[in-house]
């Protein structure tokens, strides 16, 4: 499922890192923002929030770009082996796969863990949640002036507990060497800016 076209690093992040998800929200346009969030929330309502969600009953995926927090996965663990999942991706990277991308390591996530499905909650609006609920075979439905989805995670095998190991494991390596090239890339602009 994953027809990522931009490049970056998907990967877990960890609970210290709450600044890179903080800008990110921050970052996100009006319309994503509403979309986000279910409402125009203020600046201070998304600091708040953003506190708060890599705490033990969550688990993010973010999608990074020399660094920057550019598109966020969030998984919100919930009784009745379900989670909630809600997806931000920023402006320049939507339409490249990165929603799917990060979308379908949750969905791996969630099975590994045991979680016979994921639910979506999000505005009538919101065209592009619901497609991508779609494309994981989502059921949509409309109630109460949202649209809600469901998607069904098949039981964890080897394969699939194997497969999270390898993406972690190989993701923070990426990490790596991602931050690093992106310390080389301001080095050499600022190079030729001072030349």
């Amino acid at each position: 499922m994953e027809d990522l076209t931009a490049s970056g690093v998907i990967r877990k992040l960890l609970p210290w890192e709450t600044e890179l998800l903080t800008t990110h929200f921050l970052r996100l346009d009006a319309e994503a923002r509403h979309a986000r969030f279910a409402a125009g929330v203020s600046d201070e309502t998304v600091v708040a929030y953003a506190a708060k969600a890599l705490g033990p009953d969550a688990i993010v995926h973010g999608f990074l770009v020399d660094g920057v927090l550019r598109g966020a996965a969030e998984l919100r663990l919930m009784p009745g082996q379900t989670g909630e999942v809600a997806v931000s991706v920023e402006e320049d990277w939507r339409l490249t796969g990165v929603g799917s991308a990060l979308f379908g390591r949750l969905l791996l996530t969630a099975r590994n863990r045991g979680l016979t499905g994921l639910v979506m909650s999000c505005l009538p609006t919101n065209r592009g949640m619901q497609r991508l609920a779609a494309r994981f075979e989502g059921r949509i439905t409309y109630a109460s002036g949202d649209s809600h989805a469901r998607v069904a995670a098949r039981p964890a095998t080897a394969l699939s507990l194997w497969r999270e190991v390898w993406r972690d494991t190989s993701a923070a390596a990426e990490s790596v060497v991602d931050k690093q090239m992106g310390l080389l890339r301001r080095a050499g602009r600022q190079g030729r800016a001072a030349g």
